[in-house]
């Protein structure tokens, strides 16, 4: 894991959507309570770094994936509604604190993998993005399968000088990501194996507290 200014970086924001705000249809329970709050300060430390860049190399690129469903009984399908607060919503609409600004890139994918059928990893590359920060929803499916294509796929890698590959870093915020109970096993056991099974594999798994303090400085942490 490295500075903003030292490696190219790119955040990624996976289905932050407001389908996922049901209370029973993804699971009896859901894993990591302040799952929001660090994808928010994340969003906000990636925000607040390029405004103090004004453009250039070192600016961080912003990208949201969304998921729009090819079935029609998904919560995440184009038209669905999900009520909040009394209220009924676009179940496939970024939640509030997540929505995009206009310089920020919007992909939209249909499957778990952020990079199938959508242009992120033509962007990346052509951005020489060296270093990815991961978060949102869920960990063992979308965030899961888009950290093992990021990894498989190499699109942080570049090759030096000498010939040799430099692997680049994909970083994955485990406690800004989250999943639900299924199969019988509680959510933040779900959660918890699927973050162990691709830490030192596909990505780093760091903590939100630090990839503030190592990628975009946060001293006072």
């Amino acid at each position: 894991m490295k500075a903003a200014g030292v490696a190219k970086t790119a955040l990624i924001i996976i289905d932050v959507q407001n389908g996922f705000l049901h209370p029973t249809h993804w699971g009896t329970s859901r894993s990591t309570p302040g799952c929001e709050e660090n994808i928010a300060l994340l969003l906000s430390a990636a925000r607040e770094h390029n405004k103090k860049q004004g453009g250039g190399p070192s600016v961080v690129a912003i990208c949201h994936v969304h998921h729009h469903s090819i079935y029609p009984d998904s919560l995440l399908h184009p038209g669905a509604q999900i009520e909040i607060d009394g209220q009924a919503v676009d179940a496939v609409q970024p939640l509030p604190f997540a929505r995009p600004e206009p310089d920020e890139k919007i992909f939209i994918k249909n499957v778990n993998s952020s990079f199938i059928g959508t242009e992120l990893e033509a962007y990346l590359r052509s951005q020489g993005v060296g270093q990815l920060i991961i978060a949102g929803l869920t960990t063992d499916h979308c965030v899961s399968t888009t950290t093992r294509m990021a990894s498989n796929l190499r699109v942080v890698s570049t090759t030096g000088p000498d010939g040799g590959l430099d692997e680049g870093d994909i970083v994955l915020a485990g406690d800004a990501c989250a999943t639900f109970a299924k199969g019988g096993f509680d959510a933040e056991t779900v959660h918890g194996v699927n973050l162990a099974s691709l830490d030192g594999e596909f990505a780093q798994v760091e903590q939100t507290q630090d990839v503030l303090r190592v990628v975009f400085g946060y001293s006072h942490l």
